[in-house]
């Protein structure tokens, strides 16, 4: 026989515990910078004494798959300070070009247009914020937010949005696996285009988890198609 007496103590405590509940459960809730923190942690901070060096290959598609060309560098990149370095192997010149804190230089024997070294300067940036993260995404002009948990390329993952607060309009989503901690790639919309990035395979070098094999996606009529495909090869001498 129901004890209504006691459905009804119990259905009031209910009621006043609820409030607490739904607070407990947003407190347990991570936060954006948490998240981003626990990312870092779990991939690796490269020391002040340790380079990266690495050969990457790059092959780019256009939209019908047909390949446009391959490019073939040696980087080495030096967190702090910052120096990052770029090779280019598979051009007539064998480019090389660096930069050192804010400044690039280039080969003395070889006299590049201001345009060939703005396009260094943009290659080294890009090529350094696409290689250290989720690191680069510490950044007083980042403003970072928690989207709704996501499914990444069949991995369950937290799902970051980033927008910095400087010239630039581009909208970053940030993909973390929820198991490893790790980046499973991003989502980017540059000037009005979007992209997807998804690091396939993940290796370590230096203590540092960093990509070995990633694919880069583009959308053409919002039909997205492989732009580029990236091969890592790292080196610890």
């Amino acid at each position: 026989m129901v004890n209504f007496k006691v459905v009804l103590k119990l259905s009031f405590k209910m009621k006043s515990l609820l409030p607490l509940l739904i607070l407990l459960s947003v407190s347990c809730q991570k936060s954006a910078d948490s998240i981003l923190e626990d990312a870092i942690v779990s991939t690796g901070v490269l020391s002040e004494q340790d380079s990266l060096r690495f050969e990457k290959k790059t092959s780019l598609f256009l939209s019908d798959g047909t390949l446009e060309k391959t490019q073939i560098e040696m980087h080495r990149f030096h967190s702090k300070p910052f120096w990052y370095q770029i090779k280019r192997l598979n051009t007539p010149s064998q480019e090389t070009f660096e930069m050192r804190v804010n400044r690039i230089f280039t080969s003395a024997e070889n006299n590049y247009s201001e345009a060939q070294i703005k396009s260094f300067e943009t290659a080294v940036y890009t090529s350094r914020f696409v290689l250290y993260q989720p690191h680069v995404f510490k950044d007083e002009k980042a403003k970072i937010s928690r989207l709704k948990d996501s499914v990444f390329f069949d991995q369950k993952c937290y799902q970051l949005q980033i927008v910095f607060n400087d010239n630039s309009n581009d909208i970053w989503k940030l993909f973390i696996n929820k198991k490893s901690g790790l980046v499973e790639g991003y989502d980017l919309m540059h000037n009005g285009r979007k992209s997807i990035i998804h690091n396939e395979k993940m290796t370590q070098s230096k203590g540092v988890w960093v990509p070995s094999e990633r694919s880069s996606y583009m959308f053409d009529q919002d039909k997205a198609f492989v732009r580029a495909r990236y091969w890592y090869d790292y080196t610890d001498k």
